[in-house]
């Protein structure tokens, strides 16, 4: 339980030391010290005005109304939904997809930047947002996703800090190899996608993964992982399984040129996944508008919108770089001259062959004009760029916020934070599912599936007894149970094979 807030009057003030001149001062300090060292002993935090509410009013719509009032006077928009008009789980989901539509447009539409005047991140909006969701007694709780519902929130936090923008842009150039053999299609065949595979599903996960999840989040501003996955068909990473896939079966195809051909599918696009990750960062740390479109096809133009800005400012999807004055200056000079030796460097023979191989086999003149012709725009653009991000002095302090926060970020809410001091409430989807074939019962269904597993568990076993399915699977294993006619001139080896009993069923034609 948190002290109550003191006044500072007359009646209670601190005594501060004073110098010969009269003048107030302090051992180690000056006057501006010692007055913020006073008013931080008066000024509570917003967690202790929140929790201070709680504890002095008691359960019902006394306290709730208490608890709506602090989070409206401390600038933060409430959504509660009522259990009072709330008989299924369905109907909670049905209005926390409103609440999150409505977010959603509320971020598309804000016509402020995330990066303030002084160059420093900025909350878009001015203010902060939670969900609530209020039971019958009138108690209030966070709304949250059950955690199997989340989606990755915790590795999509993870990838914002293990992500290298150097690592991404070397792979992106280096994999610009094979696109040579395109032109060469003796040497199409020749490249090795198991390797690719292995390389590109092992080393470089940071760099490939959860990139339309990034571009939902940083270029559209979706309002959190678990409103994304609320709302989205498509799974967090699986056009990165989609890039390995195809690198990993593309060694098993009979025909060469097809096998060439699935191979720089699924580089250009691993290439792809690598550009819209650090587009997507880009993005966010230049501060830009989120993606207005919202009609259709909405997440694929935003995912497209990520690759474009990773295309023309790569360079700026690098932390370091929003540092701003010398040492972003000094960051994209160093970064761009390591990805260009690299890349140097993989023209040697020897060298592809390690990493790309069969690259080495094709006429790399026009790989090199074009990337080198990109590679020089890049570092000039994002060189330009960079001069237009304030200096932070590493000498400055680092002072808390004046207002600090109220509500703690948290992906399990579907708008992206929670009210602290308050209880959770889980929302399970899976629960809102009623089934597609309402009009069944349950009784019908059990024996739909009765006669659906003994027609196809029939038809698979039938397919092993007969020697039909030869003909249009090209098996060609033969029947489970066939036999061969075979005449009488091999009675004498069949009869050898009898005695030593290594046939069991025999069918002689006389």
């Amino acid at each position: 339980m948190s002290a109550p807030v003191e006044e500072f009057n007359d009646e209670n003030k601190v005594e501060m030391p004073t110098n010969n001149d009269g003048n107030t001062t302090t051992e180690g300090g000056d006057k501006k010290s010692m007055a913020s060292d006073l008013w931080s002993l008066v000024k509570p935090y917003k967690h202790e005005i929140l929790l201070n509410q709680i504890i002095e009013h008691e359960p019902g719509d006394e306290r709730r109304a208490a608890i709506i009032n602090v989070l409206r006077d401390m600038g933060v928009k409430v959504f509660i939904i009522e259990a009072k008009s709330i008989e299924t789980t369905a109907d909670i989901l049905h209005h926390v997809h409103r609440v999150v539509d409505y977010v959603s447009r509320e971020n598309q539409l804000f016509s402020a930047g995330y990066i303030d005047d002084d160059g420093n991140p900025a909350d878009p909006l001015g203010f902060q947002r939670c969900l609530l969701y209020q039971d019958r007694a009138g108690r209030l709780f966070n709304l949250m996703m059950a955690k199997h519902a989340v989606g990755p929130a915790s590795q999509y936090e993870g990838l914002m800090t293990s992500f290298s923008g150097v690592e991404a842009m070397c792979l992106i150039t280096i994999l610009c190899r094979s696109f040579a053999c395109i032109e060469d299609q003796d040497n199409l065949d020749a490249l090795a996608p198991a390797r690719l595979s292995l390389i590109l599903g092992l080393v470089f996960t940071e760099e490939l993964s959860l990139a339309w999840l990034n571009a939902q989040m940083m270029v559209k501003s979706a309002p959190s992982v678990s409103a994304h996955t609320l709302t989205s068909y498509v799974g967090a990473d699986l056009l990165r399984k989609a890039a390995i896939f195809l690198l990993a079966t593309a060694s098993a195809a009979q025909d060469d040129s097809t096998r060439g051909w699935i191979t720089v599918s699924g580089i250009g696009l691993a290439c792809c996944l690598a550009l819209a990750n650090l587009g997507s960062r880009a993005w966010h740390f230049m501060g830009w508008k989120p993606f207005p479109y919202a009609g259709p096809m909405h997440s694929v133009l935003a995912f497209m919108a990520a690759i474009l800005t990773g295309l023309l400012f790569p360079y700026m999807g690098h932390r370091k770089v929003h540092v701003g004055g010398r040492p972003a200056m000094e960051h994209v000079i160093s970064s761009a001259v390591i990805v260009g030796l690299i890349y140097v460097a993989s023209d040697i023979d020897e060298v592809q062959r390690y990493l790309i191989v069969g690259s080495e086999n094709c006429d790399q003149d026009y790989v090199n004009i074009a990337v080198g012709g990109w590679w020089t725009f890049t570092f000039v653009s994002s060189l330009f760029y960079a001069t237009t991000i304030p200096y932070k002095p590493p000498n400055a302090p680092t002072e808390p916020e004046e207002e600090e926060p109220l509500l703690e970020q948290d992906h399990a809410s579907p708008v992206g934070y929670k009210v602290p001091n308050v209880p959770d409430f889980e929302v399970d989807p899976t629960l809102a599912w009623s089934g597609t074939f309402q009009w069944c019962t349950i009784s019908m269904q059990a024996f739909v599936g009765l006669v659906l597993a003994i027609v196809i568990g029939g038809g698979i076993v039938y397919l092993g007894i007969i020697d039909d399915d030869d003909e249009y699977l090209g098996n060609g294993d033969g029947a489970f149970l066939s036999y061969r006619d075979i005449s009488a001139d091999e009675n004498d080896d069949l009869k050898m094979i009898w005695n030593e009993g290594t046939v069991n069923v025999l069918h002689v034609a006389c």
